[in-house]
């Protein structure tokens, strides 16, 4: 056995060296890879290059099989098919064009589609009498993306078919977009590159939100180029089938809720950061932009590794290894301050990869869930069959995503490992505090080094999982010596280091949680929040708006005040009318504060929908002191939402959560740290 791997792989480095001379093939591979990222070749470009250093087998078929001519015959390739490779071709595009003053090029313009009005909606997404034109249904559509996507943003985990269901009202709210804002694309292409404001306003947003329709189409299995009914299908099939599953209430303890708030605003702005980097190698902004919003991720993400680190345990020993990941991906950010070179910013891009992989995986047993699907009860073969393909059509395209998502994670390993990050040692640190990351099947040394590597030394390298039986050709079970495993080991490093060059994968930058804020931001500004109209609005609503988030946090369905007022009389054992309710409700005094109960509900209404950072900025134009801005915070945490404090701080006028926690002081003479502040407010 031993023979035969050694004869592959000298078979392999005489292949990769004949036309390398004494280069080091593994460093022109990886260069050839980082051109083909940064988009100085194009794939077709990259592929002739490859096979020249490979020496691609289809040279030695060709060669075989010369003298076996036969006539050509058309392939039909199945629609599915062919919509797989489009989704795996992962087409690189070039950005030597300067977009700062733009922000999106003529080449994005063209990929935003046109306006098409949809006359087709699957059923159970509009009513067919009170949404009938298109215009109804755009209407109808905004403001339903805008109540799940951001007033009830919080339920979205316990419902995520009304994701789905928001994902197919996308699709209306998109086209909407385009032919509102026709004038601005129009306006963009005639005067490019001397764009009006207006118009570079408009393409920003309808880039983001082209963006975010990809991701999700993607997501679906589908691209851009599909129809729009398929899409609409697959996107109300998924939520019709979500419907089905029991929403189970997990009781997390408050070591596990602050963890999971740590860990998601970790992940948050980890993703920040990787969208302002992408943003940066794409030339879509300045350098002092850049730094300035980098900053503001970086600060924001070593103020959650510090909140992760501050014990010790074998938990916060996985944050702190992830710190040091960290901290030196911060060492080529800041090079762009001065002169910033593409190369650092994928090698920046590559650390934020490893740091997210290595959360994705941990965190599927360190980071509770507050609810569970449980689908055991539904039995898929009550389906029609139709929907049943459209159910294995997307489980498909999610493994795809999750194969290109390791490759991608592999790739970031062995650009890492050339570029001073100590991989093995992260990986082994992870794992001796309990935790092991199997997505990252092989590591690396530099080039230098690999040149020299043995057998034993590729042996080492793996770290994926092996074949625990193989059997040969009549069935018999093959038994492994100690020399058989380390030979597979070897063979299965060297294979899976050769076929990192291959990127037959889609290209999926953001979550769907990223595109979520984009739409988000996108429906405030186009009309989903109307302060004026809040101000006014019957309090009646904001008691309704109110219940939900006390039933979510109970983890009981509450429709209305109504419910919360049925819910009260059964634990006080009362008997109160909900009217009554409402009236010593909004009058009553908030505990020991100059406020009402009246007042801190509508508080916790605006943060929940509009946001901290808004919700802080409307309440300091107010004129909303201190005390009420913090007991509001904490009724907010006491129902289930949470604040982000820093962007809070900033939105009241602060520098930071410590300068406003030092006003606070002085104001009420109190003497809070910035920790003990904000352990009193819920977070």
């Amino acid at each position: 056995m031993k023979k035969v791997i050694a004869i592959l792989v000298l078979g392999f480095f005489l292949n990769i060296i004949s036309n390398t001379s004494n280069a080091n093939v593994v460093e022109e591979l990886t260069k050839l890879n980082n051109l083909y990222k940064e988009g100085v070749i194009n794939k077709e470009e990259f592929s002739k290059a490859k096979s020249i250093l490979l020496k691609s087998e289809q040279t030695e078929d060709s060669s075989v099989k010369k003298n076996k001519k036969k006539p050509k015959e058309e392939k039909k390739i199945p629609k599915e098919e062919n919509n797989q490779k489009k989704l795996l071709s992962n087409e690189s595009r070039s950005f030597d064009e300067d977009l700062t003053e733009t922000y999106v090029g003529l080449q994005d313009i063209e990929e935003l589609g046109t306006f098409i009005k949809i006359d087709y909606s699957p059923e159970g997404l509009f009513h067919q009498k009170k949404h009938k034109s298109f215009p109804a249904k755009a209407k109808k559509s905004m403001q339903d993306m805008y109540l799940i996507f951001v007033k009830q943003k919080n339920l979205m985990e316990k419902y995520p078919e009304n994701v789905m269901k928001a994902m197919a009202y996308f699709e209306f709210f998109y086209m909407e977009q385009l032919k509102k804002k026709n004038k601005s694309i129009e306006a963009f292409k005639l005067k490019y590159p001397k764009v009006p404001t207006y118009a570079k306003k408009d393409l920003k947003s309808l880039y983001s939100l082209n963006q975010a329709r990809k991701s999700m189409r993607e997501s679906m299995g589908l691209t851009l180029d599909d129809d729009v009914k398929e899409a609409l299908d697959r996107y109300m099939t998924m939520s019709n089938l979500l419907s089905k599953a029991e929403k189970k209430l997990i009781k997390l303890t408050t070591d596990e809720k602050k963890l999971r708030k740590q860990n998601n605003r970790l992940k948050q702005n980890l993703s920040m950061l990787k969208k302002n980097i992408k943003y940066k190698k794409e030339k879509r902004i300045k350098d002092k932009d850049f730094i300035k919003e980098a900053n503001k991720n970086i600060k924001k993400i070593n103020s959650s590794l510090r909140l992760l680190t501050k014990d010790d345990t074998n938990t916060a020993n996985l944050y702190k290894t992830l710190k040091k990941v960290f901290n030196k991906s911060e060492d080529f950010i800041n090079k762009c301050s001065i002169n910033c070179e593409t190369k650092n910013l994928i090698i920046a891009e590559d650390s934020l990869n490893l740091i997210e992989g290595i959360l994705s995986e941990t965190g599927k047993n360190l980071i509770k869930k507050k609810y569970e699907q449980d689908m055991s009860k539904f039995d898929l073969n009550e389906l029609p069959e139709d929907k049943k393909e459209i159910i294995g059509k997307v489980t498909k395209a999610m493994k795809i995503k999750k194969i290109e998502k390791n490759n991608n994670l592999q790739q970031s390993v062995l650009n890492l490992s050339n570029n001073g990050f100590e991989i093995d040692n992260y990986l082994d640190e992870i794992k001796s505090s309990g935790f092991d990351v199997r997505s990252v099947t092989m590591t690396f040394d530099n080039f230098d080094n690999m040149q020299k590597w043995a057998m034993k030394d590729w042996a080492e390298s793996w770290r994926g999982k092996l074949p625990e039986e193989i059997k040969d050709v009549d069935g018999n079970l093959i038994k492994f010596t100690d020399e058989n495993i380390e030979d597979i080991k070897a063979q299965l490093a060297m294979n899976t280091f050769k076929d990192l060059i291959d990127l037959d994968s889609l290209d999926l930058k953001e979550s769907i949680n990223d595109n979520i804020k984009e739409i988000a931001q996108t429906i405030q500004e186009s009309g989903g929040f109307n302060l004026d109209k809040w101000l006014n609005q019957d309090f009646s609503v904001t008691l309704d708006n109110y219940s939900k988030l006390v039933g979510n946090s109970f983890g009981i369905d509450m429709n209305d005040f109504k419910d919360l007022t049925n819910f009260a009389n059964k634990i006080y054992g009362t008997d109160i009318s909900p009217d009554e309710y409402a009236n010593e409700w909004e009058s009553q005094q908030y505990y020991d504060s100059s406020a009402s109960w009246g007042d801190i509900t509508r508080g916790v209404e605006l943060i929940d929908t509009v946001g901290s950072f808004d919700a802080a900025v409307i309440a300091k134009d107010l004129g909303t002191d201190l005390q009420q801005v913090a007991d509001t915070i904490a009724q907010a945490a006491a129902v289930g939402v949470s604040t982000d404090l820093e962007a809070a701080a900033q939105g009241l006028g602060y520098g930071s959560f410590a300068d406003a926690v030092a006003a606070y002081n002085a104001q009420y003479g109190t003497s809070y740290t910035a920790e003990e502040a904000a352990a009193a407010l819920g977070n």
